[in-house]
This record gives C-alpha cells, sequence and structure tokens, in this order.
C-alpha cells in the first residue's frame, strides 16, 4: 500500500497543471502600450534622426556576421511556426505545440493585417545609403513580421524550458529583430512593433489557454499543492 501511495504521489508531483496568471494580462497591457507607442514616430514619407541613427548602427556592421545571422532569422519566417510545434510534438510536448502554432500563426496573421494599415515603406525606400543583403523585402514595412513570429514563439516557449532554454530563445529572438535591421529589411520602429505585438499574442495565449505549472508539494489531506 505504501509503495503505492508512493507512486500516486509521485504522479501528482509529476503531473503539469495550466493555470492563469494575471501577470499575463499585464504583460498583454504593456506590450500593446508598446506597441501603440511604437506606431506614434511613424510618418509614411520619413524616418526621425534617432531612429536612422539607430538603423545606420546596426545595418553598417560588418558584412561578415550575414551567413549566422540569415540562418537564425528564419526563426521568424512563418515556415518555422509548423516546423517548431512538429519539434514539440515529436519530444511529446503536445501542449507546447500547440501553443506554438496558435502564437505564430496569430502573429504572422495579424502583422500582414497592420502592414495593410500603416502604410511605412522599406529603409530602402526611405533612405539613401542603406546596405541592402539577400532578397530584398516587398510591401510594407511596419509591423515586421519576423520579429513579431519570432518573439510570440519565444514568449511561448519560455514557460516550459529550463533557465538556459529560456535563454536561447531569447537570444534568437532577439538576433532575428537585430537581423531584419542588419539586411536592411526593416527599420527600428518597424521591429519594436513586431516584437511588442508578439509579445501581446504570447501573453494573450497564456491566458487564453493558461501556462505550464509544476506540482511539488502536496498538502496534508493528499490534495496538490502549487507553488
Amino acid at each position: 500500500m505504501r509503495e503505492t501511495g508512493a507512486a500516486d504521489e509521485a504522479r501528482q508531483r509529476r503531473r503539469v497543471l495550466h493555470p492563469r496568471h494575471s501577470k499575463h494580462l499585464w504583460h498583454l497591457l504593456l506590450a500593446s502600450f508598446v506597441l501603440i507607442l511604437s506606431a506614434l514616430p511613424i510618418r509614411g514619407d520619413s524616418v526621425g534622426p534617432a531612429e536612422r541613427g539607430v538603423f545606420e548602427l546596426v545595418n553598417q556592421l560588418p558584412g561578415v556576421f550575414y551567413g549566422v545571422v540569415w540562418t537564425i532569422m528564419q526563426l521568424g519566417n512563418i515556415v518555422a511556426v509548423p516546423a517548431a510545434a512538429a519539434v514539440a510534438v515529436g519530444f511529446r510536448r503536445i501542449r507546447l505545440g500547440l501553443d506554438l502554432l496558435v502564437a505564430g500563426t496569430a502573429a504572422w496573421l495579424v502583422a500582414r493585417v497592420i502592414k495593410d494599415l500603416v502604410d511605412r515603406g522599406r529603409p530602402g525606400e526611405l533612405l539613401e545609403d542603406v546596405v541592402l543583403r539577400g532578397t530584398p523585402a516587398g510591401g510594407h514595412g511596419y509591423v515586421s513580421g519576423h520579429a513579431a513570429v519570432a518573439v510570440a514563439l519565444a514568449t511561448v516557449a519560455s514557460h516550459y524550458l529550463g533557465p538556459r532554454g529560456r535563454i536561447a530563445v531569447w537570444t534568437a529572438a532577439v538576433i532575428v529583430c537585430l537581423g531584419r535591421i542588419y539586411v536592411g529589411a526593416h527599420l527600428p520602429l518597424d521591429v519594436v512593433g513586431g516584437a511588442a505585438m508578439g509579445w501581446a499574442i504570447g501573453a494573450l495565449v497564456h491566458l487564453a489557454l493558461g501556462v505550464p505549472h509544476r506540482i511539488r508539494d502536496l498538502d496534508p489531506g493528499g490534495m496538490p499543492g502549487r507553488d
């Protein structure tokens, strides 16, 4: 009987819950605020001096970084969404796969809608001496879909990973964001807006579906406790 009780307790300790936390509402509100702030200075035919300076600083970095940056930058491509979900499912993390698919797809779709609403060109259309690396991007610039997808995926995945995993996914997301400036595809406010939107969508997914929460303790009555 003791062995059975111990086994039941162990199963309860390993069980994963998905509660909803009010902090994700605050994340959603903060991310939405940043998104709005990033859109306010935008003018369709001009770029402010501060944004221009940041763009030139990143865009004019040595070309030797292009190969690595381009590779990591694909994590913001829409193709990365089903690929990431498939990897999660392959590791038997079904819930993670679902969250990644929902957040990444939503980020890509919403980015397309915002692009149609905000008529802002690409850097090559608005600035001189832009260093274009790879195939020039077409369409409108605000917001960056790559930044939105990468940050949405990182936001969702963070709650399923340990410290090293979280550092890895957020480092990749930052490289995607900076990479879009580096290759001349986006201006800084495009990237900030995309990242904020991806963060907001990730927080919304957490609010709607919950986040993983491991049970570590049992109370005296045998009910699982939450840390």
